[in-house]
């Protein structure tokens, strides 16, 4: 992995973990991506994420059994179920979760713009409600929203 992407990484885990003071935390439920850029996480999705996770984020088996990725959407999402993964995270914890480790051949080779587009598709298929604003790539407003249970 290339020095400036492991920066970015630790820039990413270090500013998601701090907390702001003073900061106003919203939740996920507030409409924090936009429909456009769900539809542009779909794109980057399918072209980088659908060969393990499956065109309809189910996951599964791949590599005639020598691989499994787990459903991304669903009751079944991350294992378990969306909430129960994420609960209580920033979605800058889960933007450095994934992007330190996704795709799995190329970790963090994606832009972040990208990995917060994946996101935005993710919410989507989550039923996370869209807003009217795109899910911000910066670090500390991500920080800054809550991954919560459904409202």
């Amino acid at each position: 992995m290339r020095a400036r992407t492991r920066h970015v990484i630790a820039v990413i885990f270090v500013v998601a973990s701090v907390s702001f003071a003073g900061a106003q935390t919203r939740s996920i439920w507030d409409g924090v991506y936009s429909e456009a850029q769900a539809q542009r996480g779909a794109a980057v999705y399918n072209s980088e994420c659908s060969y393990c996770h499956r065109d309809d984020l189910s996951g599964g088996f791949f590599d005639g059994g020598a691989g499994q990725a787990p459903a991304l959407a669903g009751p079944r999402a991350f294992g378990s179920s969306f909430g129960e993964r994420w609960n209580d995270l920033t979605v800058g914890e889960m933007v450095a979760a994934i992007a330190s480790t996704m795709p799995q051949q190329k970790p963090a080779s994606l832009t972040l713009q990208q990995y917060v587009d994946v996101l935005s598709y993710l919410f989507s298929k989550n039923g996370v409600p869209a807003g009217a604003t795109d899910l911000p790539t910066d670090i500390p407003a991500l920080g800054e929203l809550i991954i919560t249970p459904k409202k």
